[in-house]
């Protein structure tokens, strides 16, 4: 039987989403001989190179910001060498924190040089280590990353250089951190890992292989196997003790230690959404440290939906007739839509009582939709996008243009118009009748309310930002 060694590199909690009524009482174990090492591309340049000269008797080279430092001890060099540091973006699996790709990239010491980077934000003391990228994309973690909380910094010993960088032996996150279920759905929630395969030679680092890739709808890693959830207890340096899962709301809690399945209720709760939460001791050689972890499960009534906050409050909107969905109340009408018109798309949602009283409206129109991130260009910018939202019976309306007024000597004032920043991102766009439209937006809109233009007051923003799953309906 093939000989393998498990080793908790990284954790995500991950949460999925499924319509199934019961939840199984095992996973299938995967093919763990099967998994080969994350590969990402290579960090982008942020920032200028800082190169400094050091020689056969060695030195120490140190950023201008201080946040990484090389100490090369005497007999590493047998030359003079440019020594280079430049910051680059954090692409390593679990990378959190500062990186850097160090030059000459390939250059080999005769003796190893010490490596030491600050680490902060969310990187705990203990539970990171310091990560480096092969040239074919690959990663690996030093084992034997030392940590000094005193001075908050991360070290390592290599005798080459290449893209260095900090990241997180373990990282929890309820992800995603907000989701929509629909009434009487389920989510369940899992943790997953990295496998550690085995040191090449002597070295210390240790290829990062996912046991499940990454799902292309989720930022998180897909569940782990009952195999390593079996197996915490059995490793060495590391212990995780799933203390209490919590539920804030209404709906249904079942937890199983490492992961847990809420069930939400018949109708849509009060408040909404509920909130599940987690208690976890991780401890790692002997530190532990606690962690609360937070989800928000907003309810809907319907699997089709435009859900719209502005300036903290939601709106929600539902498009009935699919899936044999009908209005739950006639003279309550919530109701989204969405339909292509000369390449137009346009995703619309209208909230009217008792046949007249409109309580909301929203539409965003975009030019030759495809899956993505784009930025909307108005009419100011020569563009077609638009949005707007109108709110209540005394139709106040927030709108793309911004206009900013400045007073000028005199009467009047002079006017300048530009358009909002808006973004939408389609996830998933079927260009076809009946085809599947998801995705979020945001960005600000702008009220201009009467009289401001004698009074020389400019525009108001209103932040906006919203998700939608739909079906284009033409």
């Amino acid at each position: 039987m093939k000989k393998f060694h498990l080793y908790l590199i990284a954790l995500v909690i991950g949460i999925i989403s499924c319509t199934k009524t019961d939840t199984p009482d095992s996973e299938t174990p995967i093919d763990l001989s099967s998994l080969t090492p994350e590969v990402t591309s290579k960090g982008m340049p942020t920032g200028s190179v800082y190169t400094q000269q050091v020689g056969a008797a060695g030195g120490n080279v140190q950023s201008p910001d201080g946040k990484i430092s090389i100490d090369i001890p005497a007999g590493a060099l047998s030359a003079n060498t440019a020594i280079g540091i430049q910051p680059i973006t954090n692409e390593a699996p679990m990378g959190a924190g500062n990186a850097y790709r160090l030059t000459p990239e390939g250059a080999v010491f005769a003796r190893p040089v010490t490596i030491t980077i600050k680490y902060g934000g969310d990187m705990k003391p203990g539970l990171s280590w310091i990560v480096t990228q092969k040239a074919d994309g690959s990663w690996l973690g030093d084992r034997n990353t030392q940590t000094d909380e005193t001075t908050k910094t991360l070290s390592v010993k290599t005798t080459h250089f290449s893209d260095w960088g900090t990241g997180k032996l373990i990282d929890f996150r309820l992800a995603p951190k907000n989701t929509v279920l629909k009434v009487k759905g389920q989510v369940q929630l899992y943790v997953n890992g990295f496998k550690k395969m085995e040191p090449a030679g002597d070295d210390e680092l240790v290829p990062l292989a996912p046991l499940y890739k990454k799902n292309a709808d989720d930022d998180a890693l897909a569940p782990l196997p009952v195999l390593l959830a079996e197996k915490m207890e059995q490793l060495n340096n590391y212990k995780l003790d799933f203390k209490e899962w919590r539920l804030s709301g209404q709906g249904n809690l079942k937890p199983a230690g490492s992961r847990a399945t809420y069930t939400a209720p018949d109708k849509i709760p009060s408040p909404n959404p509920v909130t599940v939460s987690v208690n976890i001791n991780a401890t790692n050689n002997g530190k532990t440290t606690k962690l609360i972890l937070l989800s928000n499960i907003k309810i809907v009534d319907a699997d089709l939906y435009l859900l719209l906050t502005v300036d903290g409050t939601t709106y929600e909107y539902y498009q009935y007739g699919f899936n044999g969905s009908v209005p739950p109340d006639p003279n309550n009408l919530s109701i989204a839509n969405c339909g292509i018109d000369d390449n137009l798309l346009s995703v619309a949602g209208t909230h009217v009582q008792n046949n007249s009283n409109m309580v909301s409206s929203f539409a965003l129109s975009v030019s030759n939709p495809a899956e993505g991130t784009v930025t909307l260009k108005c009419l100011l910018n020569n563009g077609q996008d638009d949005a707007q939202f109108t709110l209540g019976s005394q139709q106040a309306v927030y709108d793309m243009n911004q206009i900013i007024r400045t007073p000028i000597p005199g009467p009047g004032c002079d006017d300048a118009a530009k358009c909002a920043n808006m973004t939408i991102t389609f996830t998933t766009y079927e260009n076809k009748w009946n085809g599947k439209v998801t995705g979020t937006f945001s960005g600000i809109l702008y009220e201009d309310k009467p009289g401001f233009s004698d009074e020389c007051k400019s525009t108001i923003a209103h932040n906006i930002t919203g998700e939608f799953n739909l079906v284009r309906a033409n």
